[in-house]
């Protein structure tokens, strides 16, 4: 990897800031000034919790006190307050850290131009977190969106055509385990990317970034092969773990459960198929693989929020098969039953 200077990398020109100070509605006059003054690269993480925090905490940790980049936290209620006052717990197996990013906040709005922004919320929460975010994207800034589907980066794009929107995303077991403190679990966490339209010295840049925060990260080629291969292994397990209320262990320890769960994953070939993507053959044994380098007790956080009467992703790893397939007339009768249990009304 060639050596990569984060200060060149920053596209800010003191002629490009004039032009946005003057476009934008500015909160804190002199605040927004310093940012302007600034030639760092500015990174905002939307989304702290188990993904977010995870990598914004990453982030942090390696930056913190840099004069090239600059960390943004942007969280919200308890987990705001708390690493406003603590910091950031980054626990990661045995090992603790305490992070501080540059500047948390619950709003984007005032921070100038951003850089690299990385989506990490619920799905749910796409459209409305992206567009906090209009006083602050210019024709450089990047977007990568770690969501859990393939179809949220053209969502993105559709919001914000000036900007450069990767598809991205991630294969990882946290969660937040109390306002301000992030567990990581398992032996296996990886970060993909790509873009078809992404210059080579903007993807060399990314890959040093996240290599310097310790973040094994992958640029794709073929990003949406990758996508959709991560998408037959979290729509599933979600899907499965959720209807179930069960344990990846426990579904690897029983032939029954292990064969129903391999069922989903090959109805969805079955629509990747009939959208032109190509999987590899091997690609359900794969995602068995790594799902016995996943503690006994892991889940999904769609099985988490379900059981906990919260809000789920439930429309986006489980509903958008079933609304695609009947696009192609297609019968996928696994995701048909659970879907409808998930959400009787759809009945």
């Amino acid at each position: 990897m060639k050596n990569v200077d984060y200060n060149l990398q920053s596209r800010h020109s003191w002629h490009q800031h004039s032009l946005y100070i003057y476009q934008s509605i500015i909160p804190n006059k002199h605040k927004q000034i310093q940012y302007l003054m600034s030639n760092k690269f500015r990174i905002a993480v939307i989304g702290m919790g188990g993904v977010g925090g995870f990598v914004g905490g990453k982030l942090a940790a390696r930056f913190q006190g840099s004069d090239k980049v600059e960390i943004i936290f942007i969280a919200r209620g308890a987990n705001l307050e708390a690493i406003r006052v603590n910091g950031l717990k980054l626990v990661t197996g045995e090992t603790e850290m305490i992070v501080y990013p540059d500047i948390v906040t619950d709003t984007p709005q005032g921070l100038g131009p951003i850089d690299l922004i990385l989506c990490c919320t619920k799905t749910y929460h796409l459209e409305e977190s992206v567009r906090s975010f209009a006083h602050n994207i210019t024709a450089e800034t990047l977007i990568l969106p770690l969501f859990n589907g393939v179809d949220h980066a053209q969502k993105i794009r559709d919001i914000f055509p000036e900007a450069t929107v990767l598809d991205g995303c991630i294969y990882i077991v946290s969660k937040l385990l109390s306002p301000g403190v992030i567990k990581q679990s398992g032996n296996f966490y990886s970060l993909h990317f790509g873009s078809s339209t992404l210059s080579s010295e903007r993807s060399s840049f990314l890959d040093k970034l996240f290599s310097d925060a310790d973040i094994p990260a992958v640029n794709e080629k073929d990003i949406e092969q990758r996508l959709w291969n991560k998408f037959l292994f979290i729509s599933p397990i979600a899907t499965y773990t959720t209807a179930l209320n069960i344990s990846i262990g426990r579904i690897l320890e029983s032939p029954e459960h292990s064969s129903a769960l391999k069922e989903l994953m090959a109805e969805i070939i079955l629509l990747a198929q009939k959208k032109g993507i190509s999987l590899p053959a091997d690609t359900i044994a794969a995602n068995f693989e790594v799902m016995a380098k996943l503690p006994y007790e892991a889940t999904s956080s769609m099985q988490h929020d379900f059981t906990n009467g919260r809000q789920t992703e439930v429309e986006a790893l489980t509903g958008y098969i079933v609304r695609e397939a009947r696009q192609f007339d297609l019968s996928l009768k696994k995701y048909e039953t659970f879907y409808q249990q998930l959400v009787p009304e759809t009945v």
